[in-house]
Parts: structure tokens; C-alpha cells; sequence
């Protein structure tokens, strides 16, 4: 009696099964295990040769399954890159929401700017380094992921990632006093030269042709990006002088 009354549903289950639905906690570990084993055979074997099958044995479930969950392999491939790069608990995230409200009570400074540069640069490698299996992904299948015309992945680095580092780079400009506070470009290139070290030293294994230090390379990349920025003013001056002389000329 014992036996039977531990095996009977919980109310919230019974209610699920009266639906003829599973209950949400195991929705949500179902979708979780197809998504994981789709990630899996797409690295594994490319998108094309992944056929809902493999994906369904791989996850020990019917293949009629995933279709409950997922119209189709593209949108498994779409939920995929939303999950990894859509979610505040990636590192990057987090970095952005530990210091949007510091640099709201008090405008950031060179020092306080550099640390923050530093952290975001350390994050972005991490979330990189957890997602190599999506970036591998993304190199080879990008145009699967086009949204009316928009691709996917490029859409949610600017609205998750550059259009925040924007808006914290304009905050440093303003309180150091530049005249020229326009982010256009200037955000490129501080988060550009991470991807495409990444990119070329882990999944392009350049590291097998010269080695980096990430440390050293943040290090510089940050100090040479706040010195471009403070210069930009009198890199300003410089250019309209010439032009002056040039007139005078």
C-alpha cells in the first residue's frame, strides 16, 4: 500500500494528466534534453547530417516527440543561439548588469571605466569559451539563421551586447569631458578584436601556431582603447588645424 500511495501523481500532476499534458517541470527537463542533445549531434555532425532521429535517440526519447516542442530542426537550432545569448546568466550579461547601476549613482572614471573594460573582456572570453560548440555551429550553417531578412546571431550581439557597451562607453565620455561623445565604431573596437582572437586561436586552433596570453592581451587591448579614446579630441584639433593650413596653403 505504501509502494502504490509513493507512485501516486501529486495534484499539480494529476491536474497535467487530466489535460492529458506532462507537468511543467518536466516540460521544461524534456525541452531541455532535446535542446542539449540537438546541440550535441549539430556539433557533432553538422546541422544537414543531424536528422530528428539521431537527435530523439540521443535524447532516449520518440522522434514524434519533438515535434510537440519544436516545429521543425531550424527553429531546435534558432532555440539554441536564443538560450545561449539571450540569457542574463551568461557571464557578459551579468558583467553589463553589475555595472549599469554603478555607473548610474556615480559616472564612470578612468579607473573605474579600465575595471570595468577588464571584466567585460574576461566574461566575453567565457562566454565564448562555454559556447564554442554554438560558435562552431554558426560558422558553418549561418544562413539557416536568417529572421525576415535579418540575421539572427548579429541581431542579438547588437541588442544583447553592443548596443549596452554603447551606452556605457557614451557614459565615460561624457564624464571625462570628450567633445566627441558619438559611440559609432569606437565600441567595435574594443569587443571586435576579442571575437576574432577567439575565433582564430580556439576554433580556428591558431594557438597551435603561436600561443596567447589572454591576460597580457586584455591588458593591452584596454589600456590602448582608453588612450584612443582620450586622444580622440586631440586627434580632433590635429586634423581641423591641417585642414586649416591646408586653406591657408
Amino acid at each position: 500500500m505504501a509502494e502504490q500511495r509513493s507512485k501516486q501523481p501529486s495534484v499539480m500532476d494529476r491536474g497535467a494528466v487530466k489535460r492529458g499534458e506532462e507537468p511543467l517541470d518536466r516540460c521544461a527537463q524534456r525541452k531541455r534534453e532535446i535542446l542539449e542533445a540537438a546541440l550535441s549531434c549539430f556539433a557533432d555532425e553538422g546541422y544537414f547530417q543531424t536528422t530528428n532521429r539521431k537527435i530523439a535517440r540521443k535524447a532516449g526519447i520518440t522522434e514524434g516527440l519533438i515535434y510537440h516542442y519544436f516545429p521543425s530542426k531550424k527553429a531546435l537550432l534558432q532555440e539554441i543561439i536564443l538560450e545561449k545569448f539571450n540569457s542574463e546568466s551568461s557571464p557578459a550579461q551579468q558583467c553589463y548588469a553589475r555595472w549599469e547601476p554603478e555607473f548610474d549613482r556615480h559616472p564612470p572614471d578612468k579607473v573605474s571605466f579600465r575595471k570595468f573594460l577588464l571584466e567585460l573582456g574576461q566574461a566575453t572570453f567565457e562566454g565564448l569559451e562555454r559556447n564554442r560548440n554554438v560558435l562552431r555551429i554558426l560558422l558553418t550553417e549561418y544562413r539557416l539563421l536568417d529572421e525576415e531578412s535579418e540575421p539572427l546571431f548579429p541581431r542579438l550581439i547588437m541588442e544583447l551586447s553592443m548596443d549596452r557597451f554603447s551606452r556605457l562607453l557614451e557614459k565615460y565620455l561624457v564624464s571625462s569631458g570628450a567633445r566627441d561623445r558619438s559611440t559609432d565604431m569606437k565600441d567595435a573596437f574594443f569587443l571586435g578584436p576579442i571575437v576574432s582572437v577567439f575565433l582564430f586561436q580556439d576554433l580556428l586552433l591558431g594557438h597551435r601556431v603561436r600561443t596567447l596570453d589572454r591576460e597580457l592581451f586584455l591588458r593591452t587591448l584596454v589600456d590602448h582603447f582608453i588612450a584612443g579614446i582620450d586622444g580622440m579630441d586631440q586627434a580632433l584639433d590635429q586634423t581641423i588645424q591641417v585642414e586649416k593650413d591646408g586653406k591657408k596653403g
